[in-house]
């Protein structure tokens, strides 16, 4: 998981960083408020990258789950038309992940304006009320699996952001990262951190 997350760390260089202590709950009396606010833009980039993957992954886990249930036939029964729609959907879910990680990758600190409504519009909404009608969850309590399946990685996807904003962003000052410096970034930020003794 978190794949853009990690192929931005490598373009970017934005993990590399310098051992200061050992102990993780003190916090540094020089350059605080600048450290943490590189923090939070590590993080941003974290959780959307958590985000798609958690998104990716249970896209194509459920029109598998609703494959085997149903099948694809467009002259077939309703669910059978609707798990195509299913396939059409994750097919345009992948895509934008794909454009999500071109952007995180190569178009960082900007975005594609465009993406995110489009993939609201076009993929998100139209996926969760085809996952409520294809799991009919007011007919039978053993069709809510994928649900179940949903449940779990939004839960699991909660965690991560409490756990992990709270620890990186406001604890574990043990390491002072180093920002990359180059001609559209902020120099002095970058000078601060390596200057900063």
């Amino acid at each position: 998981m978190v794949v853009g997350w990690t192929l931005h760390a490598c373009k970017h260089r934005t993990l590399r960083c310098q051992l200061e202590h050992f102990n993780p709950f003190r916090r540094p009396t020089v350059k605080f408020e600048e450290r943490q606010k590189y923090r939070k833009q590590l993080m941003s980039v974290w959780l959307n990258s958590v985000s798609d993957d958690l998104d990716l992954i249970t896209d194509w886990w459920f029109f598998l789950r609703m494959f085997n249930l149903h099948g694809i036939d467009l002259d077939g029964g309703m669910y059978a038309r609707a798990t195509f729609a299913l396939l059409v959907l994750a097919g345009i879910g992948t895509l934008s992940y794909l454009l999500e990680l071109y952007q995180t990758l190569y178009r960082y600190p900007d975005t594609i304006h465009w993406l995110a409504p489009l993939t609201i519009l076009f993929e998100d909404v139209p996926q969760i009320l085809l996952t409520l009608f294809l799991s009919k969850p007011f007919d039978s309590a053993e069709t809510l699996e994928p649900l179940a399946a949903f449940n779990i990685a939004t839960s699991v996807y909660s965690a991560l952001i409490k756990v992990t904003g709270e620890v990186c962003v406001n604890y574990c000052y043990c390491c002072k990262f180093i920002p990359p410096v180059d001609e559209d970034s902020d120099v002095e930020l970058g000078r601060s951190f390596v200057s900063e003794g």
